[in-house]
C-alpha cells in the first residue's frame, strides 16, 4: 500500500525494506504541460502560467505514480491569446508554450500602493481524490507561486533587488503581501478539501542555475524571517509533510532551509553544486529527496538500453535515499512523458533486496538487466486526459479542517474516502 510505504518512509527514513516511491504528473513539480500532450482536454488547469494538466487518479496510475493531485483548478486558456493576465494583475507572454511575464502591476509603486495591492480571487473548483485514490499519496499542489516568486512577478525582479539595496520599507512590505496572500491561498485550497493530504508543496525558485538571485545575506534578511513565519503558519493549518522546491544554485542556504522544518527537499540536481549525493551528506538524514535524480533519463536510458546510464542514475538514487523519485522538472514534451513511465517502472522492478544490494555493492549487473529487460517488455496504456474528480470551494467562513478519518462524500456528491 502506498500510503503506508509513504508512513513507513516517515518514520523510518533509513531503512532500504521498501520499494522507492514514484511521483509523476502530480504537482506543478511533476505534472504533464497541455504542451506535451496537445490532444488531451486543456478546459481545466492544475497551473495557469505553466498550463499544466490536472491528472486523474486513473492517468497518474497510467504514468506509473504512487501519489495523486489535489488543489485548486483554474480556467483553462484560449490557447490563441497570445497574451494573458493572471489573478494577481500580471500580464504574461506566451510562446510556444512558455509565458513570459510582460507587464508588472507594482514596477512604479509606491509604498502605499504596494500595501493596498487588491487580494487576487481563488478558483471556485478544487480536485479532490476519487474513490480510486484510497491506497495512493495525495499531495497538495501549491496554490500560488512563492514569496520570492510572487513578489519578483509583481514588481519585476530588478525593482525587487534594487529595493533590497536602498528600499528596504518597499521590498519589506511586498513580501509581507506575499506573504499573506499566500497563507489566504493554502487555508482556503486545504480547507476545502475533504481529507487532509499527505504532503503540501511550497515553491520558490531561489537562484539561477549557476548562481543564487539575491545574495546570502539579502536571503537570511529578507526572506528567511517570513519563511519561517509562513511555514510555521502552514503547519497550523495541517500536519502534512511539506515539501519544499527550489531551482537553481542554491548551496550556499541549504542548512537554512533545513533549519525551517522542511520535511521533503526538491531541488535541482543539475545546477551548480547541487548534485544531489553531494547535498546528503550536509542535510539531516530524514529529508526525504523529491525529484533530485533525473528519472526522465533514466526511462530514457531504459528504453534505449543504455546499461551504463542505468546504472549512475540508478546507483544515484539508491545513495540519495529516502526519496521519492520524480521528474526533475514538470513535463514538457510528449517524448518526457513516455521516458518518466519508463522510469517509473524500471524503479518497480527492484526489490527492498535489491536496493540494498546496490546500496552495500553500487550497481549489480544482474540487477540492472533484469529491471530493463522488464520494464521494456511492459506495455503501458495511454493517458486519456479523463476529466479529475472537484468540487466547490467552500467560502473561507465555512471552511473547517477534516482528518483523513473525517472524509465522506461531499456536498456536491463527489465521492471521496475514508
Amino acid at each position: 500500500m502506498t500510503r503506508a510505504g509513504f508512513r513507513s518512509l516517515l518514520s523510518d527514513p533509513i531503512g532500504c525494506d521498501r520499494p522507492i516511491l514514484v511521483d509523476v504528473g502530480t504537482s506543478s513539480l511533476t505534472a504533464v504541460r497541455a504542451v506535451a500532450r496537445p490532444d488531451l482536454r486543456r478546459d481545466l488547469l492544475a497551473q495557469p502560467v505553466m498550463e499544466t494538466l490536472p491528472l486523474s487518479v486513473a492517468d497518474c496510475a497510467r504514468l506509473g505514480s504512487d501519489c495523486v493531485r489535489a488543489g485548486f483548478l483554474f480556467a483553462g486558456a484560449d490557447p490563441d491569446e497570445e497574451t494573458f493576465t493572471d489573478a494577481y494583475g500580471v500580464e504574461w507572454l506566451r510562446v510556444d508554450g512558455v509565458a513570459t511575464p510582460v507587464r508588472h502591476p507594482l514596477e512604479d509603486a509606491t509604498l502605499a500602493q504596494i500595501v493596498k495591492h487588491p487580494r487576487p480571487e481563488w478558483p471556485k473548483l478544487i480536485q479532490v481524490p476519487e474513490e480510486a485514490a484510497r491506497d495512493r499519496i495525495i499531495v497538495a499542489d501549491a496554490p500560488c507561486p512563492g514569496m520570492l516568486d510572487m513578489s519578483f512577478a509583481l514588481r519585476n525582479a530588478w525593482g525587487c533587488l534594487e529595493d533590497m539595496t536602498g528600499n528596504w520599507q518597499s521590498i519589506s512590505a511586498l513580501l509581507d503581501w506575499s506573504l499573506e496572500t499566500i497563507v489566504d491561498a493554502y487555508e482556503r485550497m486545504l480547507g476545502g478539501l475533504p481529507v487532509s493530504p499527505d504532503i503540501i508543496v511550497y515553491g520558490d525558485d531561489l537562484g539561477f542555475q549557476q548562481s543564487m538571485f539575491i545574495s546570502e545575506v539579502d536571503f537570511r534578511t529578507f526572506v528567511r524571517p517570513r519563511m519561517r513565519t509562513l511555514f510555521s503558519r502552514l503547519r497550523r493549518l495541517t500536519d502534512a509533510s511539506l515539501c519544499f522546491h527550489s531551482c537553481g544554485a542554491i548551496r550556499p542556504i541549504v542548512s537554512d532551509l533545513c533549519d525551517l522544518g522542511i520535511d521533503i527537499f526538491n531541488f535541482d540536481g543539475d545546477a551548480r553544486g547541487m548534485i544531489c549525493t553531494e547535498v546528503r551528506r550536509e542535510v539531516p538524514r530524514k529529508l526525504i529527496f523529491h525529484g533530485c535524480s533525473n528519472l526522465t533519463a533514466l526511462g530514457r536510458a531504459v528504453r534505449e538500453g543504455n546499461l551504463a546510464s542505468v546504472a549512475v542514475l540508478t546507483t544515484e538514487i539508491v545513495e540519495s535515499m529516502p526519496v521519492i523519485a520524480a521528474p526533475m522538472d514538470n513535463i514538457y514534451s510528449g517524448r518526457d512523458v513516455n521516458d518518466a513511465r519508463m522510469g517509473a517502472c524500471f524503479l518497480r522492478q527492484l526489490s527492498p533486496d535489491d536496493l540494498a544490494a546496490i546500496s552495500r555493492l553500487g550497481p549489480v549487473r544482474a540487477i540492472v538487466e533484469n529491471g530493463v529487460s522488464r520494464a521494456q517488455a511492459t506495455e503501458f496504456s495511454d493517458l486519456t486526459g479523463e476529466a479529475p474528480a472537484c468540487i466547490a470551494t467552500a467560502p473561507l467562513a465555512n471552511v473547517e479542517h477534516f482528518s483523513s478519518a473525517d472524509a465522506t462524500r461531499s456536498a456536491s456528491g463527489t465521492q471521496t474516502f475514508q
